[in-house]
């Protein structure tokens, strides 16, 4: 925000001495300064509390969605989950089980056989049609349990997972704010940017106002290309104009598939509005200050 208070204040004192004799085809064609700037900025920490074993990345490095940045000491997490897998897949319990309903099944059909000749009491089938109900239910209990302890065994894997810190975006390492040894939780381990699209905020005069739209593209110069230009799309156009400077701003997507552009940096824009038909139409009837 300091970078584009600065460019605001510059551009408000430009504007008081030299956009207001500007024609229209002049304001058109003219260049505005801007600012290069990451597509985000964030803080990468822990999901959970703990003590860094390892930091996979230095300060510049490149890194992708889902690379391991850093890595926290994770023993007995470990332990505990081979403890789960080995529960998880033992499956004796629900084998003897299986094997007592079985068994009560082939008794209670024989005490029905002998209870159509009279040879059984009532008790004696009631018995084994209540050993029937036992064993199936404690089958029923032993395949809960399995199936309980394979819920315990994901969740011990999301925890050891946890523990394994991942970027959340493409783009660089901007700073390490911690190291191997140190106990973190709430506090942030580095630093990363998304330099690739970049985004550049641009202030413009109240006269573009409701003519820029989204989508007109535009070439970027940045003060580092020995008058390299690089082509870019309005993304954002502020709906809200400072009335102190009677400005309002505007965001651009760039491009930097080869990271070839750094962010942080000042430039200068032109709009291409030719390329954009309604905002040409729209521009063409710019007013020219005291007509």
């Amino acid at each position: 925000m300091n970078r584009l208070n600065t460019l605001l204040i510059t551009f408000a004192a430009y504007a008081s001495v030299g956009i207001s004799g500007a024609t229209a085809a002049e304001r058109l064609a003219e260049r505005f300064d801007c600012l290069i700037e990451p597509l985000m900025v964030i803080e990468v920490g822990s999901p959970v509390q703990g003590v860094i074993e390892s930091i996979a990345v230095e300060r510049s490095s490149l890194v992708a969605k889902g690379d391991v940045l850093a890595e926290l000491e994770s023993d007995v997490e470990l332990a505990s989950l081979a403890q789960a897998r080995a529960r998880a897949g033992m499956n004796s319990e629900v084998g003897a089980r299986q094997a007592d309903l079985e068994l009560a099944v082939q008794s209670k059909v024989r005490i029905d056989e002998l209870a159509e000749r009279k040879m059984v009491s009532s008790q004696e089938k009631d018995e084994a049609v209540a050993e029937v109900q036992v064993a199936r239910m404690a089958l029923q209990q032993a395949v809960e349990r399995q199936e309980l302890a394979e819920y315990e065994r994901r969740w011990a894997s999301q925890v050891v997972k946890r523990r394994t810190i991942r970027s959340p975006i493409s783009g660089v390492v901007v700073e390490l704010r911690a190291f191997p040894g140190e106990f973190v939780y709430e506090n942030p381990i580095m630093t990363l940017a998304q330099i690739n699209p970049l985004r550049v905020e641009v202030i413009l005069p109240l006269e573009l106002f409701g003519k820029l739209q989204k989508g007109t593209r535009a070439e970027i110069f940045p003060e580092v290309a020995d008058g390299e230009k690089f082509a870019a799309e309005v993304s954002v156009v502020d709906r809200i104009i400072h009335t102190g400077s009677s400005t309002f701003g505007a965001r651009l997507e760039l491009l930097n598939a080869e990271h070839q552009i750094p962010s942080g940096q000042r430039c200068e824009l032109t709009f291409l509005w030719e390329e954009n038909p309604s905002a040409s139409q729209l521009a063409s009837r710019l007013p020219i200050p005291g007509s």
